[in-house]
């Protein structure tokens, strides 16, 4: 009988893996070339029963900082998942990690457009162990708005649904909006690399009413560079201009709105609402099963929670984030740097 071992594997074996499972885009090969264009280094690991790849995943470092995030544990025993996380635990231990972080892309509960839960998992399972490796819990379930990783987020199911009903089931705001827009003559355009710096003007007129910093334009460049024609940057014109853009990445069975937002004297046409309009039918099209509507907050009366869910969706909240400090190497490592 074979036993089960963790190792690092080759980029090439990684991307086979990928290639036969619907991970994240996080957990993507274009991600850990991203990671690596921002200065991480990344490791490819995999928890083997034999030749048998049992479960394979990304892991990258920064200045000793170490992360798995999305891992999906979508076929994956409950005993193998813990295994691997477990494993990576130590692997990330021996490679000299001053903290390592797991973000696991497991759900813990579904919500409505209230936040009430209306299904909830028991993931003891998950937790005890990793509590018991040292780890501390942190929930996905926050009222402030994350920009790293979001394990909050809105989703709505396409299955079954085509391009013309869909709209249909948005609530009676957005079809109101998505008249509005029609009547005021908007159009959609597809955001070119050389059109970049107007798209993260738009993303800065967004995130400057809500306080969140804005990426720079280099990242948007790298995002293109990186995952190719699996990302998309999508607009909305009014009378010539971009007023409305999103960048949207294919990550396994679901089409991503990873990034938005629009100009805020614009405010009054609903450009966003037909965006994404356009997006789901695009999502549809291309035989997506879900829309991820990415980050939401803990807050049901916050604005971008309303907006998402007009679309008429579901809360999805993931395990959550399982942190773990080294405090001696950390202290060290903090010494030494000064």
């Amino acid at each position: 009988m074979c036993m089960k071992k963790f190792v690092e594997i080759s980029k090439e074996e990684y991307q086979r893996y990928c290639r036969e499972k619907n991970i994240d885009w996080l957990q993507s090969i274009e991600f850990s070339k991203l990671r690596e264009r921002l200065g991480a280094r990344c490791y490819f690991v995999s928890l083997k029963d034999g030749k048998k790849n049992e479960i394979s995943g990304l892991i990258f470092s920064k200045n000793k900082r170490f992360d798995l995030v999305m891992i999906n544990s979508e076929g994956i025993s409950e005993e193998i998942f813990v295994d691997f996380l477990v494993s990576s635990e130590r692997f990330a231990n021996e490679k000299g990690a001053i903290s390592y972080r797991i973000l696991p892309k497991v759900v813990r509960t579904v919500r409505d457009n209230k936040l009430n839960i209306i299904e909830e998992d028991d993931l003891s399972w998950l937790n005890d162990p990793l509590l018991k490796t040292g780890f501390r819990y942190y929930s996905g379930f926050k009222y402030e708005f994350d920009m790293d990783v979001n394990m909050h987020v809105y989703i709505k199911d396409l299955a079954e649904l085509s391009k013309d009903d869909v709209a249909a089931t948005y609530n009676q705001t957005v079809r109101r909006n998505l008249k509005l827009a029609e009547k005021k003559g908007v159009s959609i355009c597809e955001i070119e690399e050389c059109d970049f710096a107007d798209f993260v003007a738009i993303l800065e007129s967004s995130n400057l009413k809500n306080g969140i910093s804005t990426r720079s334009e280099e990242y948007y460049h790298d995002l293109k560079a990186c995952f190719g024609d699996r990302t998309r940057f999508v607009g909305v014109k009014f009378e010539g201009r971009i007023i409305s853009a999103g960048v949207f990445i294919l990550s396994g069975d679901e089409v991503v709105y990873f990034e938005g937002g629009s100009l805020q004297e614009y405010r009054k046409i609903p450009a966003s609402t037909f965006l994404q309009d356009f997006m789901i039918k695009e999502a549809i099209n291309a035989g997506a099963a879900l829309y991820n509507f990415y980050g939401i907050t803990a807050d049901y009366q916050d604005s971008l929670l309303r907006f998402k869910s007009g679309f008429r969706g579901k809360s999805i909240e993931y395990a959550g984030e399982y942190r773990k400090r080294y405090l001696i190497r950390a202290m060290l490592n903090k010494i030494f740097r000064k």
